[in-house]
């Protein structure tokens, strides 16, 4: 066959796997935190502000059978949250939120998750035994911003 010597074969490179052990862990978000929400700005809301901080708790379950060896940045937990956002001018229809750890230093969440509109997205980075963040409400036409604290009350 004429031609076939001036192909250029090279063998693939085999892709290599960081070890198990050094893949980042997120912490165990696991208990009852409580602290403060506080509202930086709204937006065409429904009623206007009457306070510019309510008191906020929040409960994440543990993960099924997670183990600090098996929870990792996609554990997510199941959660509940008592905080008056009517106060910041919206509400939200359930108490129910998902939350997980993106890494060993920060942490996400959601309240209200079942849509896709009118929820409350949460992130938050670990400061020693708190969590301080920022948080935001978007539903058409409106929303608000803001930030909080919680420290861990109970439980992991």
């Amino acid at each position: 066959m004429a031609g076939v010597t001036g192909l250029g074969l090279r063998a693939q490179t085999p892709t290599v796997l960081a070890p198990r052990d050094t893949q980042v862990v997120g912490r165990d978000i696991s208990g009852t935190w409580q602290g403060t929400f506080s509202l930086d700005s709204t937006w065409k809301l429904p009623e206007p502000p009457s306070a510019r901080s309510v008191p906020a708790r929040l409960t994440f379950n543990p993960v099924g059978d997670a183990t600090p060896t098996t929870s990792s940045a996609r554990s997510v937990h199941s959660a509940t949250f008592e905080i008056d956002f009517s106060r910041f001018g919206f509400t939200l229809p359930t108490r129910e939120a998902l939350g997980w750890s993106v890494s060993d230093d920060s942490m996400r969440a959601t309240l209200n998750p079942t849509v896709d509109h009118g929820l409350v997205e949460v992130h938050g980075a670990f400061r020693g035994d708190a969590i301080v963040g920022t948080w935001r409400y978007a539903n058409d036409p409106g929303g608000a911003v803001g930030t909080f604290s919680i420290r861990r009350i109970s439980g992991r």
